[in-house]
């Protein structure tokens, strides 16, 4: 029975811990970058359809540590045309009616 409670209140941090994280799926239509980037204006990409709770689209904050590697992989999907998956934090730090990235996978 410990056992199972356990594992439960395990299954539970988890599940808390990805809350308010969400997979939008799409083409890139359009992508913005500022010289002097800050959370603001660093990064904003938009897909073809942009999800009603990121209907702006999606932002990569500035102070991010893998700013570069997200961007070139953003970069690559937009040129080749090919789909990506954003997983966005869509409430807890939203800009406007942008959404933070998470992470991108091709």
């Amino acid at each position: 029975m410990l056992k199972k409670a356990i594992t439960f209140a395990l299954a539970l941090t988890m599940f808390n811990a990805m809350a308010g994280m969400t997979n939008h799926n799409g083409e890139i239509a359009n992508m913005r970058t500022w010289v002097s980037g800050s959370d603001t204006y660093g990064v904003w990409v938009s897909l073809k359809n942009n999800p009603s709770i990121c209907s702006g689209g999606f932002f990569l904050p500035d102070t991010s540590d893998n700013k570069q590697l997200v961007y070139s992989t953003l970069l690559a999907a937009h040129l080749s045309g090919k789909a990506i998956m954003i997983q966005a934090a869509d409430s807890a730090y939203k800009i406007g009616d942008r959404c933070r990235i998470n992470y991108v996978m091709l």
